[in-house]
């Protein structure tokens, strides 16, 4: 029979042992993590839908450009739910042949990061798609005649129309590609600080729609 003392013993002991198995079980979940290093919960993961940026006849000529907004949404933990943030960007006809589309613009799983081609119509369209937002530190870049790029950005060996940031007059150039962790990209920075291309937008060209489907 037991006794009142190992009774008393027993319901003592319950709370240590709850204590030390909570403990163990998170012990356990750090060293075992349920996602991979570097990757997010899918529940993290932009909710963006497809957004139809432009259309190809807005590029009648070469080095035509259109100002596109898109808005990518991420999970909040709030009660909102969703967090939505607008991003500026442009959208860039360039000239046929510059850029190979097999090896500019390719990033993982065969996604079309900043750079796509399309035939329509009977023409060849070469687009360009990227974020305004200058990879220096953040300002947002204009896109700008060569002559105006010589006379305000300190750079003079432009051909073409270039992208340049007034805050610290990095300028790019939206028609030749740099190589950014592993991949080719366009918008090749040929006028510091900035120290790589444009952020890419992810998109499709489907018939004569420009999609952004992504960003970062």
């Amino acid at each position: 029979m037991i006794d009142r003392r190992t009774i008393l013993k027993g319901i003592t002991a319950l709370p240590i042992l709850g204590a030390l198995g909570g403990l163990s079980a998170a012990l356990l979940s750090y060293l075992k993590p349920t996602t991979k290093p570097l990757s997010l919960p899918t529940t993290e993961k932009p909710l963006s839908k497809p957004y139809v940026a432009a259309i190809l006849e807005d590029f009648e000529n070469e080095y035509d450009v259109k100002e596109v907004i898109f808005t990518q949404q991420t999970i909040e933990y709030s009660d909102r739910g969703k967090q939505s943030t607008d991003i500026l960007g442009y959208v860039v006809r360039i000239p046929n042949g510059v850029l190979d589309p097999k090896e500019v613009g390719v990033g993982p799983g065969d996604k079309r990061l900043g750079y796509n081609v399309a035939e329509y119509n009977g023409k060849t369209y070469s687009i360009v798609a990227v974020s305004r937002i200058c990879a220096h530190l953040g300002c947002i870049f204009q896109y700008h005649t060569k002559e105006e790029v010589c006379s305000g950005f300190n750079y003079c060996g432009g051909k073409n129309n270039l992208f340049s940031c007034p805050c610290h007059l990095s300028v790019y150039n939206p028609a030749e590609a740099q190589e950014v962790n592993g991949m080719k990209l366009p918008g090749h920075v040929v006028s510091g600080p900035a120290p790589r291309t444009p952020f890419p937008f992810e998109f499709t060209i489907e018939g004569n729609q420009v999609i952004i489907k992504g960003y970062g």
